[in-house]
């Protein structure tokens, strides 16, 4: 008996073999490699809830980067309307690859998007190596305090050199929050119970994780009393 074909256009398949890295097996497999937790949190109006509203502002703000039509890289998979908000911005004349080392959240990611989205593709792989080609924008959303500084650093600069002239970097994630915020401390105890990485990202500006920032314009915004920031990277044109 022969198999029935893939209903999955081959530029939308993912690959069989997943490369997760060390850090993400060690602190985070608990969570990404559960298909039933991964479905339960891939829910916006719980996001909203655990971020007092601020959720749903950010990935708006997020979109807002984005030009219509554009070449646009993810680094990262991300729970709630976030993909998909931005993936409506790109438009069915844009071209929009998500990039992450789990299976599991590929797939899960995949079957939410690829019909409304035919223009998306799927890939497998690590955040730290370098991607293969140009893009007009590259999305790192709440990815950069879950990982070491060495790696967060390679992420920042891949992110940054994936850029074609005149391309952003697009980067949304935790902020070093003031002392007298509200939520520092319950943050906090949280991060050191489960994102141990999370507070180099507070002591640190993501600007000053590229090997050359003055290629860039940069520009870096917050919400919530500072609890967030989005940081929008915008790579020079050669005037030669």
């Amino acid at each position: 008996m022969k198999k029935k074909a893939s209903r999955i256009p081959p530029q939308q398949r993912v690959a069989d073999k997943a490369k997760i890295p060390l850090y993400q097996r060690e602190f985070y497999s608990w969570l990404y490699e559960s298909p039933r937790l991964t479905r339960w949190l891939d829910n916006q109006k719980l996001l909203n809830i655990l971020t007092f509203g601020f959720s749903a502002k950010m990935l708006k703000s997020c979109a807002g980067e984005i030009p219509t039509s554009a070449d646009v890289l993810q680094l990262g998979a991300t729970f709630g309307d976030q993909i998909g908000v931005a993936a409506a911005k790109v438009g069915i004349y844009g071209h929009y690859d998500l990039l992450d080392a789990s299976m599991v959240q590929l797939r899960h990611q995949r079957n939410k998007y690829c019909y409304f989205y035919p223009f998306m593709r799927f890939i497998n792989g690590d955040a730290s190596e370098p991607p293969k080609r140009k893009y007009d924008i590259v999305i790192c959303y709440m990815l950069l305090h879950e990982v070491p500084s060495a790696a967060r650093m390679q992420i920042v600069n891949n992110a940054l050199e994936a850029l074609k002239p005149g391309g952003k970097a697009v980067f949304v994630d935790y902020n070093n929050s003031p002392v007298w915020h509200p939520l520092r401390y319950i943050v906090k105890l949280f991060n050191r119970l489960y994102q141990p990485f999370a507070e180099k990202l507070w002591n640190n500006e993501i600007k000053n994780d590229a090997r050359n920032p003055s290629d860039f314009f940069w520009r870096k915004t917050t919400y919530f009393g500072r609890m967030y920031q989005k940081v929008v990277a915008v790579k020079k044109e050669s005037l030669y």
